[in-house]
């Protein structure tokens, strides 16, 4: 009984210390209502879950329980000064789910302690952070959901097995046939959110936050939204300005592409300072026009060639020829660089067949091979990697590519500068771009609107964006991002390997007040593991789930839970 009071005592605690700002939003996130927002009626299922309907009356069980106690679960978060807007949501929506009777603690920790906590040692109940698809929903699906992969630090981090899903996405890799690659994702969509083994509590947008009398025509891309190599060739500079001016607030770390830990300050860096062989427009089609090969064809399954410019140059003035090609996805796959391990693991060896044409061999058929590989490995000089044995592990002081923008300077810890490439193909407008390191948003803001910076990359939706984005300087345009706040259950942990328990959760999540409050309405509610933002590969037709702790509660006396005298819930019996 002591244990029990315990856990009684650590839920009020709970509700007593969460985070300020969240008072206003108890009358909302208590509610039983359903959604409302529009984006599709409450209990429409694609997966047998045909009782989402608005909640009703609940009797709930009254009394001592004969189930059996369910154990302290921790939900991790990170601190406020990391992320206030998560930081908050999840204490909010940790408050849920005692008010369901669960028994969830919150632990803040420093982001990489979070990091480390959740997907290297698996030691933790709940987390959420904002999770970053990239151009092909099924290569981090195969990461994350993939049953082969739930050891230690190797990307399930849910601990979610099902050989259906398995089958899905490994036959999506392979298969060559775009329309029957759609159809699996679609089906591999339907069962995990009947599943739930990760649950959008938001859908992210793209955004562009600009100075709008210096800068304009911002067009994002799916993968990298407005920091992409798409946006960057087709922007354009105002009244003079030459310079695209930006920041971070952190310092990068090296400037070696393959040596990178593939964070975002690196990667919105490396995507402009070095081509691929293939790049995508803002309409997410592969587009020759902005890509260094300008025809391609599949030979047979495992069989690409590319045809490559053979009037491009390296931006030390070498030529770049198809032997940098064929280098570059031979010493990749040679040297099993850990960056790009997975396009590695499909690179069998690539051959010059002519000046212009590149053959690449895969050691196994990848259907999207052209979207998971040749978009994704950047193209180094032969003369200056060919000597490195090591290649993540290379001390790269002044890189060279071929990309539009190439390397002008690095203060470390102040200032990163690159400028015009005049040579290439796809040229961009400005004549420099640089990234000032700025902790402090409010700082940045200002000089926003003053013009000492002309556009926001690292894009936070928070209350200073709502705050300032009607001010006479500052341009605003937002898009579907494939990116959202995950909720993700560790089934490793006694209960959460039970649908029920992990939907009765979902049914818990207050998206709305999330949304509309915590984020200020830029998200929309999320619904679907793949965003509506991968046009054809996402699909509409799958369980959604009624925002309703009265809808929780149901669900889980319906399947043989109970709650005991303190209303803690208790496992159904011989659980």
């Amino acid at each position: 009984m002591a244990e029990e009071s315990n856990r009684v005592r650590r839920r009020s605690f709970l509700k007593a210390t969460t985070a300020g700002g969240l008072a206003g939003m108890t009358a909302l996130a208590g509610c039983s209502g359903g959604d409302q927002s529009g984006d599709g009626t409450e209990g429409d299922s694609a997966g047998g879950d045909s009782t989402e309907t608005s909640g009703g009356d609940t009797t709930e069980s009254e009394g001592s329980s004969s189930g059996s106690s369910l154990p302290t679960y921790t939900y991790v978060n990170n601190s406020q000064s990391y992320n206030p807007p998560r930081h908050d949501a999840i204490n909010l929506i940790a408050r849920q789910f005692n008010d369901i009777g669960m028994d969830v603690e919150v632990d803040t920790l420093e982001w990489g302690t979070l990091f480390n906590r959740v997907s290297v040692e698996y030691d933790y109940s709940f987390s959420t952070w904002h999770t970053f698809f990239t151009i092909d929903p099924v290569l981090e699906l195969s990461s994350t959901m993939h049953s082969s992969n739930t050891g230690q630090g190797d990307g399930n981090f849910s601990g979610y097995e099902n050989p259906d899903v398995d089958e899905l996405l490994d036959g999506y890799m392979s298969e060559p046939d775009e329309q029957a690659r759609v159809d699996m994702v679609h089906e591999t969509q339907k069962i995990l959110m009947e599943d739930v083994p990760q649950m959008p509590i938001t859908h992210m947008p793209a955004a562009a936050i600009y100075n709008k009398n210096q800068t304009g025509n911002w067009q994002g891309e799916l993968s990298l939204g407005f920091n992409s190599y798409w946006t960057m060739v087709n922007l354009e500079m105002k009244n003079g300005e030459d310079t695209l001016k930006g920041y971070w607030p952190e310092t990068l770390s090296t400037m070696n592409v393959l040596g990178h830990n593939d964070e975002n300050k690196h990667t919105y860096q490396f995507t402009v300072m070095y081509d691929t062989l293939l790049r995508l427009d803002n309409e997410g089609q592969l587009n020759p026009d902005v890509s260094l090969a300008t025809d391609w064809n599949r030979v047979d399954e495992t069989t690409m060639e590319y045809t490559i410019r053979t009037d491009h140059s390296w931006h030390d003035g070498e030529d770049l020829t198809a032997e940098d090609v064929a280098f570059t996805y031979n010493y990749i796959a040679e040297n099993e660089v850990p960056l790009f391990s997975v396009q590695a693991n499909y690179i069998e060896g690539a051959e010059v067949v002519d000046d212009s044409t590149v053959r690449i061999n895969m050691s196994q058929a990848l259907g999207p091979f052209n979207t998971m590989v040749a978009t994704q490995v950047p193209i180094i000089p032969q003369h200056k990697w060919e000597s490195r044995s090591n290649p993540s592990q290379a001390n790269i002081q002044e890189p060279v590519g071929s990309g539009p923008l190439m390397f002008d300077y690095w203060n470390k810890g102040s200032e990163f500068g690159l400028k015009k490439f005049e040579d290439h193909f796809a040229p961009v407008s400005f004549e420099q771009r640089f990234w000032r390191i700025i902790p402090e948003a409010s700082t940045v803001w200002e000089l926003l609107k003053n013009g000492e910076l002309n556009y926001e990359p690292f894009g936070r939706i928070d209350r200073s964006l709502n705050e300032n984005q009607d001010h006479e300087a500052i341009g605003t345009v937002f898009q579907p991002a494939t990116s959202f706040w995950h909720f993700t259950p560790n089934q490793r942990q006694d209960g959460l390997d039970d649908p029920v328990l992990r939907k009765a959760a979902v049914n818990s999540i207050p998206r709305t007040p999330i949304v509309e409050q915590i984020l200020f309405g830029f998200p929309q509610k999320g619904f679907n593991i793949v965003s509506p933002a991968f046009g054809p590969l996402h699909t509409e037709d799958v369980t959604r789930y009624e925002e309703s702790k009265e809808k929780a509660r149901s669900r889980l006396e319906e399947a043989g839970y109970s709650w005991n005298d303190n209303d803690v819930l208790q496992a159904p019996s011989g659980n």
